[in-house]
């Protein structure tokens, strides 16, 4: 049953419409009462119980993504057993739409959009796990008014194709646009989305797609080249597109980024002759057999033998007679009717295109959903053809027709009040860590102690903190704790006491296997903060201000407080963090009180400071605090100071300068922590009124308050 407009989701969604409907989801616009803007709410329904934690675990990483050319996920959720999914809603027109009102396209526009595309793409598939989108095709490319493409589609609910009646919702596949692989048993992988990425370029400089996969291989049907569609085709774009166009996944690229660069180069020098083309890939085009002389076991080889690196030789050409093809074409149709009874009866799970799910190598399978999708009430071909079933790891699917939606769900009289569905919840861990230090004056009201809690997320997809513990008891201020890499000592800071009749400022304090006794390590005349221990654990950096002229400087020691030694010279330094590969000390700096990022390398003992940013005297960074390394090195968390406004941004780390990302929108949001995944951060935030505890993925959504109380929690840090 479809949901009613008016409808309250998760308490936030509000239901406008419905976009589209394909067997077992639908995908609705949506109004977000919290952020107040319009979203896509993709539903699939009827997901088992074993399906939901699988379901919440992949969702995580999709709220991670972030890229120009692909929407974000804002939310996930599991209602009644039916699971959400909250994307970006991106209007306008796609271009299947734009090929049926003009035609094939230019040839530059196109190889424009794939340089886009194949970013979005190459994205997807350098994540851990690869993500694979799966149902790549003009119809779930929108174009935006600025001519930039975002490719979309991508979620639980599979929509049937608007264009093509024999689409099918069950298999995942688009005919045209998918690979061999993907009709049968055999393993789906990057290489798949470079087949319906080829298909997708095709089709736009041609004005129609490609042959059915199967049909090719079965000698059924020949790939009609591009140039005797469309001369004007320079021969190398053409050839790169045959290639990603092989239905032997070992005969294509080794990956969509080398394609584009040949598509790409061979459009800007129209006169790149085919020998430069052989030379760009590591098998020559003339190696790919034709259609008709592919044996059908070599064509869709099993899990076993498809390579997932560099391409191999070619099988030997077999050409095959018309009685053997005959015979092939007879036992095809046959695996289908069995698959389709063997579905209908319950012996075999076939994976529905309709649910994210996981392959035995651990690849990401995305499956679309739709903002592109059929119009309401179009329904899948019944003549469309069935699968061969997919071996996963994944629990059976149910079987049948979907039941309709719970009684809340249930279109509402115009007199009634909208339904508010609210999820349940069941704990399991977050962050691939254990617990989060943080520190917070809940125990007397006045004195931050440091506690920790557990952060964990329900079915319903809810994010949650509890088990609360007090470490610290002693009296005094503590703060900015940070955890050694092993996960056993915590450093933080507080009052250092006096020595020798001398008041010795804050100290840099450690706390062994989480007792309650407590060491101090620095006992230096001024002040010792922002503690950071090495990735490997020899080290410590801190700053201390003890100078006669309180200007902070970085020091070194061995995590026992020994061995004391000064790297900064006469700059203000503060903040240091370790790169997780220990090649770099990154900190800030400030001139004329404008902090920015400087660095350090190991090759130089972290005593040659250089920039980060080499593109700008203070960097294009803003005005830097709080930084922090993702544990996978690929990006830096900060507080970005503007006008006393603080928000949390971020930053890649990369030899081309700084890529900036804003993640929050508060007015005083600080001190961003990662999880040990690299998938969540949590930060302090005053932007409410009081001082809490969020939780957002590494793309800044899914923003939640951990710690809702009177209390002041703030300056968290993630156990690994």
């Amino acid at each position: 049953m479809d949901i009613a407009p008016g409808t309250l989701l998760y308490n936030r969604y509000r239901i406008v419409r419905q976009l589209g409907k394909g067997g077992m989801g639908a995908v609705y616009l949506a109004d977000d009462t919290s952020l107040e803007h319009p979203v896509a709410v993709k539903i699939n329904q009827r997901a088992t119980n074993e399906s939901t934690s699988q379901f919440l675990r992949e969702a995580h990483l999709l709220a991670s993504l972030r890229n120009p050319h692909l929407p974000r996920v804002i939310d996930y959720f599991v209602l009644d057993q039916n699971q959400y999914l909250v994307m970006d809603y991106i209007p306008g027109d796609d271009l299947e739409n734009r090929l049926r009102k003009e035609g094939a396209q230019p040839v530059d526009q196109v190889v424009h959009w794939a340089i886009q595309l194949g970013e979005a793409l190459s994205y997807l598939h350098e994540q851990n796990p690869p993500v694979i989108h799966r149902d790549i095709k003009p119809a779930n490319i929108k174009l935006e008014s600025d001519g930039q493409v975002i490719l979309v589609d991508f979620g639980i609910a599979k929509a049937s194709d608007p264009s093509q009646s024999t689409a099918t919702g069950a298999a995942g596949y688009t005919p045209g646009y998918a690979p061999p692989e993907q009709y049968g048993g055999a393993r789906t992988g990057p290489y798949s989305d470079q087949y319906a990425f080829a298909a997708t370029l095709y089709t736009l400089l041609s004005g129609q797609r490609p042959v059915d996969a199967v049909q090719r291989l079965l000698g059924q049907a020949t790939l009609t080249p591009l140039q005797s569609l469309r001369p004007d085709i320079p021969q190398t774009i053409a050839d790169a597109i045959q290639r990603g166009l092989a239905v032997r996944p070992d005969e294509r690229f080794p990956n969509i980024t080398d394609m584009v660069k040949v598509l790409n180069r061979s459009s800007s020098e129209a006169t790149i002759t085919q020998s430069a083309v052989s030379s760009e890939a590591t098998i020559p085009l003339s190696a790919v057999p034709s259609e008709a002389t592919i044996p059908v076991a070599a064509a869709v080889p099993s899990e076993a033998t498809i390579p997932l690196a560099a391409p191999v030789a070619a099988a030997p050409r077999r050409v095959l007679s018309p009685k053997w093809k005959k015979m092939l074409t007879i036992f095809a149709s046959a695996a289908v009717v069995l698959s389709v009874c063997f579905f209908s009866g319950g012996v075999y799970t076939i994976l529905k295109a309709n649910q994210i799910f996981s392959t035995p190598d651990k690849t990401i399978v995305l499956t679309s959903a739709a903002q592109g999708v059929a119009p309401s009430g179009t329904q899948n071909s019944p003549t469309a053809p069935q699968p061969s079933p997919l071996p996963t790891n994944s629990p059976p699917l149910p079987t049948g027709t979907p039941p309709p939606l719970p009684p809340s769900q249930t279109p509402v009289p115009p007199t009634a009040a909208p339904p508010t569905l609210q999820p349940s919840t069941t704990s399991a861990p977050l962050g691939g860590g254990q617990a989060i230090a943080f520190v917070s004056n809940r125990a007397d009201g006045s004195t931050d102690q440091i506690w920790t809690m557990q952060v964990s997320t329900g079915s319903g997809g809810l994010v949650s903190a509890s088990n609360f513990s007090q470490l610290t008891f002693n009296p005094g201020n503590k703060s900015q704790p940070a955890w050694s890499p092993n996960g056993k000592k915590l450093l933080y800071v507080a009052p250092g006491g006096t020595l020798n009749g001398k008041d010795m400022g804050l100290d840099v304090w450690v706390i062994k296997g989480l007792q309650r006794g407590q060491s101090g390590l620095t006992q230096k005349p001024g002040d010792d903060r922002q503690p950071a221990w090495s990735p490997d654990g020899n080290k410590i950096a801190f700053s201390n201000n003890g100078r006669e002229d309180k200007i902070p400087q970085i020091y070194l020691m061995n995590p026992d407080g020994s061995q004391q030694t000064r790297i900064s010279l006469e700059f203000n330094e503060t903040y240091p963090i370790w790169s997780p590969d220990m090649q770099w000390l990154v900190y800030v700096i400030s001139a004329n009180n404008y902090p920015f990022l400087y660095m350090r390398g190991e090759s130089g003992g972290y005593l040659t400071p250089e920039p980060f940013d080499r593109f700008s005297v203070n960097g294009r960074l803003g005005q830097v605090s709080d930084p922090a390394w993702s544990p996978d090195a690929s990006q830096i968390a900060y507080t970005r100071l503007d006008g006393g406004h603080a928000q949390i941004w971020s930053v890649l780390f990369s030899s081309r300068g700084a890529s900036l990302s804003r993640l929050t929108a508060g007015n005083a949001d600080r001190e961003p922590a990662w999880s040990p995944d690299s998938r969540w951060i949590v930060y302090s935030s005053t932007s409410s009124g009081n001082t809490d505890i969020f939780l957002m993925t590494s793309a800044g959504t899914l923003q939640t308050n951990l710690t809702k109380d009177a209390f002041r929690d703030a300056q968290p840090a993630w156990q690994p």
